[in-house]
């Protein structure tokens, strides 16, 4: 009889991966968690926990600080490049001129629990005042390994960067933030062994999603 391997355990590590990216990123942007299921609660928690005040605005103005103009995930997945090779969007994933969400995750014929992998790249174009911002930058440094960097490119665009590194039930967790005047950009990797993405790589793909000027 020839042997049959199971794929329900990666299948259901690239759906833990995929939620706990997809959470982390929403609580850290503070986006709405307008895409699909995503998550289920978790990713709401996530998206409840990182709401303030603050106005709207569109992207693609070429403001520097505001979000790059793209119209689908596939244009933000060509900004992520390397970053998903081998890994497929979810159906759930969204992308308009006010925000994105965008997950991307090992195809669930995977047979190898330890090389799932998934990546997230999370933006929204909304106009911060003095007080959303600085209450923006102060969740954000509050949540469990977050540091605060000092990044020359984001004082460029009056903002303030952030990675993230940590492991939650098996799952490593690599993430970069930035918190700009016109908007909130992360790109997060999570995986069950090696991430695709380092801290300081998933920060350089987070100022990517991010207009210079």
């Amino acid at each position: 009889m020839t042997p049959t391997i199971s794929t329900t355990r990666p299948r259901r590590a690239a759906a833990t991966a995929a939620s706990g990216a997809l959470a982390l990123a929403l609580l850290l942007t503070g986006c709405t968690g307008s895409g699909g299921d995503g998550s289920g609660d978790e990713a709401s928690q996530g998206s409840t926990a990182g709401s303030s005040s603050g106005s709207t605005a569109a992207a693609g103005d070429g403001e520097p600080g505001s979000m790059i103009a793209v119209d689908s995930c596939d244009a933000v997945g060509e900004t992520l490049g390397s970053a998903i090779d081998g890994l497929e969007l979810r159906d759930e994933s969204t992308a308009t001129d006010a925000g994105f969400q965008c997950t991307w995750t090992s195809p669930g014929d995977t047979a190898d629990a330890s090389t799932v992998q998934a990546v997230i790249a999370a933006a929204e174009a909304q106009e911060l005042d003095e007080a959303a911002f600085a209450e923006r930058v102060a969740t954000i440094s509050a949540a469990e390994g977050v540091s605060t960097v000092d990044d020359g490119r984001a004082a460029d665009l009056d903002g303030q960067a952030f990675t993230q590194t940590g492991e939650s039930a098996g799952i490593q967790v690599n993430g970069g933030t930035v918190v700009t005047p016109h908007g909130l950009f992360n790109v997060t990797a999570t995986a069950t062994n090696d991430t695709s993405l380092d801290a300081d790589g998933a920060l350089d793909a987070a100022f990517s999603l991010i207009e210079q000027g």
